[in-house]
């Protein structure tokens, strides 16, 4: 008995696309998908890591036949991977064809196999295209820095089969694509958010801006997005977005956890200003200070001006935010807050790990007013002024920035005072605010609402009677 080499294209894709649930199945028709595996796996040439791939089918390598035999043919397989694997001595080749001799396997401990294929004599069960060949064992890997890639084919002769290429080549028997990918196993995740301190309250920013989502009048919750996956995490990263394998494989080829890599001395620390939360006396940031802020749960370890230090271990948080809540009375700062995975290896000779920093997870900013000249020229014989008007209730500071030409400096007179309820502010001649250039840029920061701050740049030739105004822009407004 003998099949026809020529089926239906139908009857090929449907064949195929069964396929997809075989890991790392190189003849899928929308490409292999990789067992994923963790990238911090100590591997070298010297000392390699062995990998059990043999520990389910989620880890072994596949592909469909893609070719009818005749009772009794044999053909030859040629499997090559990349060079950062090697196929150890108890690697075998199985099909889920009971009528077919597989023959015996060459180039175990190489990174390159070749076998015989022979379709049962009887012709009571012969190969098929719809039949699969699966790779069965450990297999070391010398590297994680690239990816293992694969290539398979069916040849005429065994010589063909041992050189490769394309010569004895069986048309529509070659496939290739990825069979085990790295990845990093652990991620620190935010997306950032920003807090309002409040220019309106009494005093002004001594309270936050609330939003309903994660922040209230006296507290922060930086990085908090509602409770929802884009909030601040650290946990396991998923390795194949859409697909199913939610973790890397360890060297065991079981799914990795945080403890699988990090010990318990893993610390979190979170860089940023702390005074809003400080203490009163002569040791701001005592236990009070400490108790103001949190994160998961847990309350800085240790807490300074600048830095909170939290004991996470590896035990791993999603959906979270770090909460400050400002000491009452306390004047709440403008700040960024970038966390610092430091991690501690739990098997530092398996497992390579690293830290993870300045991820940031929010910021707090304050909502004054900012206004500026663009061009604030001084030419000889003029003076020029800087006004600002508050119709608001309450006197409101002032600071001047100047920013200069690259390759300028200037020196800077007085750059700060305040703006009298609803008065102006008349700061008499720019001139006296910076030497050394005869143009700039003036930046004016307002701890004022913005609805009740405006700003004038004049310049005046008294001795012409000549002058000239213009509005201060707002940033983005113009």
């Amino acid at each position: 008995m003998s099949l026809n080499k020529k089926i239906l294209a139908v009857a090929v894709l449907g064949a195929l696309a069964s396929g997809n649930a075989f890991a790392a199945d190189l003849s899928a028709p929308t490409g292999a998908v990789p067992a994923w595996f963790a990238k911090e796996i100590i591997a070298s040439e010297a000392a390699p890591a062995t990998l059990t791939t043999s520990a389910s089918a989620a880890t072994q390598l596949s592909w469909a036949v893609s070719y009818n035999f005749s009772d009794n043919e044999v053909r030859y397989v040629r499997l090559q991977c990349s060079d950062n694997i090697e196929f150890d001595a108890g690697t075998t080749v199985t099909t889920n064809n009971t009528g077919t001799a597989i023959g015996a396997t060459n180039g175990l401990g190489t990174n390159v196999l070749t076998f015989s294929v022979t379709s049962d004599p009887s012709g009571a069960s012969p190969v098929i295209e719809t039949n699969r060949f699966t790779v069965i064992g450990n297999h070391d890997i010398t590297s994680t820095d690239q990816n293992v890639d694969c290539s398979v084919a069916l040849y005429d002769q065994p010589s063909q089969a041992q050189a490769g290429g394309t010569v004895g080549l069986i048309q529509n028997t070659y496939f290739s694509g990825a069979y085990l990918a790295f990845a990093p196993s652990y991620e620190l995740f935010a997306t950032p958010t920003t807090h309002i301190a409040n220019v309106e309250a009494t005093p002004s920013f001594s309270n936050f801006l609330p939003n309903g989502v994660n922040t209230t009048l006296d507290t922060a919750m930086v990085g908090f997005q509602g409770g929802t996956s884009a909030s601040f995490a650290y946990r396991l990263r998923d390795p194949d977005g859409a697909g199913t394998q939610t973790a890397t494989f360890g060297v065991d080829g079981v799914q990795v956890t945080l403890a699988t890599l990090l010990a318990a001395g893993t610390q979190l620390v979170v860089e940023g200003d702390y005074s809003l939360v400080s203490s009163t006396g002569a040791t701001p940031y005592n236990a009070a200070a400490v108790g103001r802020v949190n994160l998961a749960g847990l309350n800085p370890s240790a807490l300074t001006a600048a830095r909170a230090t939290f004991n996470v271990g590896n035990t791993g948080f999603t959906a979270e935010g770090m909460d400050l809540t400002r000491r009452a009375g306390v004047l709440i700062p403008a700040s960024e807050y970038r966390a610092t995975l430091d991690v501690v290896a739990a098997n530092p000779t398996v497992y390579r790990v690293t830290d993870i920093a300045g991820i940031k997870i929010g910021e707090i900013v304050r909502n004054g007013t900012e206004l500026q000249a663009p061009l604030a020229q001084i030419p000889n014989d003029w003076f020029s002024r800087v006004v600002l008007t508050n119709t608001s209730s309450t006197p409101r500071p002032y600071s001047i920035r100047v920013l200069t030409e690259e390759g300028v400096t200037v020196s800077t007179g007085t750059l700060t005072g305040t703006v009298p309820a609803n008065g102006t502010k008349v700061i008499e001649n720019v001139r006296e605010i910076f030497t050394g250039a005869n143009r700039a840029t003036i930046v004016v920061n307002v701890a004022g609402p913005t609805n009740s701050i405006q700003g004038l740049y004049q310049i005046v030739n008294p001795s012409q009677g000549s002058i000239s105004n213009h509005v201060m822009v707002r940033p983005g407004t113009n």
